[in-house]
C-alpha cells in the first residue's frame, strides 16, 4: 500500500473507532484487508510519528510501553467532509488492482491465489448479492 494510503487509513481507523495502540491499529488494517496485508512496523510507527507530528494525531495515554493514538480535530477534518470522495477513489483503486491481479493470476504463487479466494469468499458473506 502506498504510503498515502496507510495514512488515511490510519486517520479513518482513529476517527471511527477511538483511542489505539500501533499494534491493534496493524490488527485492524489486517483484519480490514481479509488478511492480505499488515503494515510492518517500520513503515507503521514511523506514520504515526509523521501524523502526531503534524498535529493530525495525539498520544492519549501511554501503559508501559504501549502509547494510545487518537486523532485530532485537524486529522478529523482531513477525513471528514471529503470522506465520500476518498471512498470513491478507494473503490477505483480497488478495481484497478483486481484487474491487475486478474491480468496476472498466472504468475501469482499459489498461497496468494489461494489468499485472494479466502478474500473473495469474506467478501462474498458481506456483499451477498447486492
Amino acid at each position: 500500500m502506498k504510503r498515502r494510503g496507510l495514512r488515511y487509513l490510519i486517520l479513518y481507523l482513529l476517527a471511527s473507532k477511538g483511542s489505539m495502540t500501533g499494534a491493534q491499529i496493524s490488527d485492524e488494517v489486517e483484519r480490514a484487508s481479509m488478511g492480505m496485508w499488515r503494515p510492518s512496523p517500520g513503515s507503521l510507527y514511523p506514520m504515526l510519528d509523521e501524523l502526531e507530528k503534524e498535529g493530525l494525531i495525539r498520544i492519549d495515554k501511554v501503559e508501559g510501553t504501549k502509547k494510545y493514538y487518537v486523532i485530532t480535530e485537524a486529522g478529523r477534518n482531513l477525513v471528514g467532509p471529503s470522506s465520500d470522495d476518498r471512498l470513491a477513489r478507494s473503490v477505483d483503486e480497488f478495481t484497478s488492482m483486481a484487474r491487475y491481479i486478474l491480468d496476472n493470476w498466472d504468475k501469482l504463487r499459489k498461497e496468494d491465489r489461494d489468499r485472494i479466494r479466502s478474500a473473495l469468499i469474506e467478501m462474498e458473506k458481506v456483499i451477498g448479492g447486492n
